[in-house]
């Protein structure tokens, strides 16, 4: 029997969407062909087979050929690629050859380009870089460049990169044109949208061109008529040169050259001119001793190349008439009795007028409060009253606590706030049971610092939860001791003035001061030793309601949640506004500008100190009338990887960072984060859910507010530091979504620029249904792409599924505030350390020597403008807020301070750190 040989063998290739790859197989001297892949025979009914003779030899053959469909590849359960091979044999099949192996391959393109380029408006001969990275495929996509739709060649000047940019070494303005990356491969082509290259030309000067005038002068002729001439440099001759803006001209909005087009100069005259006098003035009035002056000046003309200066004196005094001082005497001591005659009637009328119109404002103001709905609040109901302020202006004074013990009363007062209230009287404090309540807080030996908390009450029908002020005695006490100042607050109320649905956290505070935190809404304060007389009540609050913030100018967008720092005593006075604060207290919070790996922002600081809101600062513009100082940290220093500001204030206010983009030819980018959320029961996912995509900007008190709303769900997946630009659409997209499920909308969700705004309005989010397909549905999984058009970040990819193990968050746990009073360096280490370095020296290893080394030196003089404060001490209580979560704080400051060449101060601190070696060891 001749021996079987294969011909033809079958060759690897692509399924391409519906059209399936055809196997073929020749086979000599065999009468039987079959197919195998990954493991399982082809039915011989899809078999195409052809049995026949060769002309040319004479040899009997097999030729066969299959089909090999998507539906066969999908169906397979093969966890490697899919392969597959023929069989050939005669009738006995006792004689089987194999043939080589075939991989068959799904061709795919994915929908979206994992690099696109962004328009870009550069200088004519630098460098341009058009990012392009094909979407993920199979085969691998080539890339093609086009500009206005024609082919790029590359040249001497255009270059494409290994990763697929294009790049220009020397950008000319016949580049400028609309751009777009293609990428084709068998399954599919794709294009990114086109983009706008602007080359423009910034406009330079000509050359000057000659002086142009004559500065020949008659000097007799100019002797003759000096006396007529004020001012001689007016009538002289001079000369005058010009340049054009034209090497080059400014091309495709390049800037203007800067600079005066014309410049003029005079003419070096050598006539000599003697000084001459000009006319008496008026003569003065009286005075008292009865006597008048006049003057004159020497500048008609004045002395010129030498000319003799006037003779004689240039003031002239002389005893008024007896007729006119005595008449003018008289006249006044008449004028002057009349005229605080005059100032005592307006007085009298304008304090009538006045109060008229308060009378008319209070009879206007009770009929708009009997009216209006909103405003109708009396001590008995609301717990406050609403009295009339400057126009935009309302203050909240809460009413006396119902329950007094040991003889005291509690009153509380609110910071100013704007209407609407900043934070609203919506919802009360929970009881202490509830998964959003509790305080933490961290008291020592001797501390006097106290925590606003609640109080658990039992789970009756009504909900009501105790409302406590606890303060810490003086020493130490255990659980059981009576050291708790208990008093209730009414059901419906609110602490301090403020939502305490908001975040809040609030501290009796005394002459030892304190650290004040809410980690997870991203805000601190520091109160250092010494800033309060006595004992004061602060508070610290988030807010990221609109109506809190600022109306900002056209260009800003706001950075961050507002932050309020304010006081509530525990006194038998009244509230008190004058400021409390000895010394600045250190306000930290978290802002989402992307200052990494370039930072094109310009910030500003708004504040309202009871006044309303106004421009406190505008970085790197500080004066001598500046009152704060701003400390900006990139992100990824700290361990939570977040940027902060750290703000120095003299004063209880609101604060809220702004800013927009320092050069309007490039853009500025924002960190937000995102979040998918789902049902928090595995059994929702059997019948049509949702899952809600949230894009909220990278401060902690905007995901805070998303986890309240999203109270009884779960998170399923999260992703931080995502950049996203001004302009560009936002676009979300579905992939991948596990067999069992389907997607009942859009695959792709597109948010235009006009409506994501930046996400200036504390973030967006939106829904993605889905539906399962069976009754017992396997665990759900899916990709969610986000990414923005136009935009060189590349696309954020989150992994979503149900399943516990993976990724199980809930809304269980909620903002925590904490009160400690342990500072790193005791007060008695930093006192030692002021009196070493707040005398300065030459060589600058002073106190100016620690800021500029810790890099606090932008805005020196702010540390010498407190009087009662040491400078040094400032600089350590703004390190104390900047080094928080480092555990190398106080053994880089020693480093510090070697490098200055101060062994001094050195000695101080290693004396400290002798007592904790567990904190300098390696």
């Amino acid at each position: 029997m001749d021996e079987i040989t294969i011909t033809t063998q079958p060759k690897s290739g692509y399924v391409i969407r519906n059209k399936p790859l055809r196997l073929q197989c020749r086979a000599n001297h065999a009468t039987k062909i079959r197919f195998k892949c990954s493991s399982k025979w082809i039915d011989d009914s899809r078999v195409e087979k052809q049995i026949g003779t060769d002309s040319t030899s004479g040899v009997g053959y097999v030729d066969a050929s299959v089909d090999i469909s998507r539906i066969d590849v999908d169906t397979s359960g093969h966890v490697d690629a899919f392969q597959c091979q023929c069989y050939a044999s005669a009738d006995d099949d006792q004689d089987v050859v194999a043939s080589d192996i075939a991989t068959v391959h799904l061709a795919y393109m994915r929908k979206h380009f994992l690099k696109s380029p962004v328009a870009q408006r550069v200088q004519e001969g630098t460098t341009l870089q058009l990012p392009c990275q094909a979407p993920e495929s199979d085969p691998k996509a080539e890339l093609t460049w086009y500009k206005d739709g024609v082919v790029v060649q590359p040249d001497a000047n255009v270059i494409r990169a290994s990763d697929g940019s294009l790049i220009m070494s020397a950008a000319r303005l016949s580049d400028s044109g609309n751009y777009t990356c293609e990428a084709t491969n068998v399954a599919n082509s794709r294009r990114t949208d086109p983009v706008e290259v602007q080359i423009y030309v910034d406009g330079g000067w000509s050359e000057w061109s000659p002086w142009i005038g004559t500065c020949h002068v008659d000097c007799p002729l100019l002797r003759q008529h000096a006396h007529r001439i004020r001012d001689p440099q007016s009538v002289l001759p001079h000369q005058r040169r010009t340049r054009t803006c034209n090497n080059p001209a400014p091309l495709n909005g390049g800037e203007y050259c800067k600079g005066e087009e014309e410049m003029t100069r005079n003419c070096k005259v050598p006539c000599k001119l003697d000084g001459g006098w000009s006319s008496w003035g008026e003569w003065s009035a009286c005075s008292s001793s009865c006597h008048r002056f006049r003057t004159r000046a020497c500048t008609v003309p004045p002395p010129m190349n030498g000319g003799q200066p006037c003779f004689g004196d240039d003031l002239m005094t002389q005893e008024c008439p007896s007729q006119l001082c005595t008449a003018d005497s008289s006249r006044i001591v008449i004028s002057d009795t009349a005229v605080y005659g005059s100032v005592a009637s307006i007085f009298i009328v304008a304090s009538f007028i006045l109060a008229i119109l308060a009378m008319f404002c209070c009879k206007r103001g009770g009929k708009k409060s009997r009216s209006s709905k909103t405003l109708k609040m009396t001590p008995e109901k609301s717990g406050g009253i609403y009295y009339s302020e400057p126009p935009g202006v309302r203050r909240l004074l809460l009413e006396h606590q119902h329950g007094t013990l040991l003889g005291e009363k509690i009153s509380s007062c609110s910071q100013y706030f704007e209407p609407p209230p900043p934070l609203p009287h919506s919802t009360t404090l929970r009881s202490g049971k509830s998964a959003f309540s509790g305080y933490s807080s961290t008291r020592n030996a001797g501390s006097r610092a106290a925590l606003i908390q609640e109080c658990s009450s039992s789970s009756s029908g009504s909900g009501g939860g105790k409302r406590t002020i606890l303060r810490t005695s003086s020493s130490n006490c255990s659980d059981d001791d009576n050291y708790a100042t208990l008093y209730d607050y009414m059901e419906d109320k609110s602490v301090l003035g403020l939502d305490t649905t908001q975040n809040i956290v609030a501290a009796q505070i005394d002459s030892n001061g304190a650290r004040l935190s809410l980690s997870k809404s991203g805000a601190r304060l520091i109160v250092p030793e010494l800033t309060v007389d006595g004992e004061k009540m602060l508070y610290l609050a988030v807010s990221d309601t609109l109506s809190d913030q600022p109306h900002l100018p056209p260009l800003e967008s706001a950075l961050s949640p507002v932050i309020v720092i304010g006081q509530c005593d525990v006194s038998m006075s009244s509230c008190h506004h004058d400021n409390i604060l000895r010394r600045p207290v250190v306000v930290s919070f978290r802002h989402c500008a992307s200052t990494f790996p370039r930072d094109n922002w310009q910030f500003t600081l708004y504040t309202d100190e009871g006044a309303g809101w106004q421009k406190a600062v505008t970085i790197g513009e500080e004066t001598l009338n500046t009152n704060m100082f701003v400390q900006f940290e990139q992100p990824g220093k700290k361990n939570d990887g977040f940027g902060w500001c750290h703000v120095m204030t003299n004063s209880l206010a609101r604060l809220m960072l702004a800013g927009h983009p320092r050069r309007n030819s490039l853009s500025a980018s924002k960190r937000v984060h995102l979040a998918v959320f789902g049902p928090m029961e595995m059994s929702s996912y059997r019948r049509s859910f949702e899952l809600r995509v949230y894009c909220v900007p990278e401060t902690g008190a905007a995901m805070e507010s998303v986890w309240k709303q999203e109270d009884g769900s779960r998170l399923l997946c999260e992703s931080f530091d995502f950049i996203l630009n001004e302009k560009g659409n936002l676009c979300i997209c579905i992939e991948d979504v596990i067999p069992g499920f389907t997607c009942e909308g859009p695959e792709v969700v597109e948010i235009s620029e006009t409506q994501h705004r930046w996400v200036a309005q504390n973030g967006l989010h939106c829904s993605l249904k889905f539906r399962p397909k069976e009754h017992n549905p396997p665990p759900f999984s899916t990709r969610v792409i986000v990414y923005q058009k136009a935009s060189s970040t590349e696309p954020m990819v989150m992994e979503v599924s149900n399943e516990p193990d993976l990724y199980d968050a809930t809304s269980e746990e909620r903002e925590k505030g904490s009160v400690c009073v342990e500072f790193r360096l005791p007060f008695g280490v930093k006192d030692e350390l002021a009196r070493l370095l707040d005398m300065p020296n030459e060589s600058h290893s002073d106190w100016r020597g620690l800021a500029k080394k810790l890099h606090y030196d932008r805005y020196l003089q702010f540390f010498a403008s407190f009087p009662e404060c040491s400078p040094t001490s400032l600089l350590l209580d703004l390190w104390e807020a900047s080094s928080s979560g480092s555990a190398r704080a106080v053994p880089d400051l020693l480093q510090t301070l070697r490098v200055m060449g101060r062994p001094d101060a050195v000695m101080v601190l290693e004396r400290f750190l002798s007592a904790f070696p567990q904190i300098i060891s390696p």
